[in-house]
């Protein structure tokens, strides 16, 4: 039999360990890679063509300061709510763009 003190920490437990990552199993991105010699035009070319593919696929906007090399990876959509197929259509749309050489959902639950 489970003590009264044990049945009332456990529930407690769960909830604190549940609320230390909340914010990281509510954001989900797909991280978007182009080749080294991509250029920031074809960044925000990507961007603009793809940007309104679906509502629940929200691009990020991003940075053209500062070092290139610190630029890579910058453009990233916020797929919170996107289901399946809308992360298919934005890769569709993504991987015909210029420079695209690929992407990434990053688990970000780490």
């Amino acid at each position: 039999m489970v003590g009264p003190r044990l049945a009332l920490l456990v529930p407690v437990l769960a909830v604190a360990v549940s609320a230390c990552n909340a914010s990281a199993l509510t954001k989900r991105e797909l991280v978007v890679y182009f080749a080294s010699s991509a250029t920031n035009a074809q960044r925000e070319a990507a961007l603009q063509a793809c940007g309104h593919i679906s509502p629940e696929a929200k691009p990020e906007p991003f940075s053209t300061k500062g070092p290139v090399v610190n630029q890579v990876g910058d453009v990233r959509f916020r797929i919170d709510h996107a289901d399946d197929r809308d992360i298919a259509h934005l890769e569709t749309c993504l991987h015909n763009q210029p420079g695209v050489v690929g992407d990434k959902i990053p688990d970000l639950t780490d």
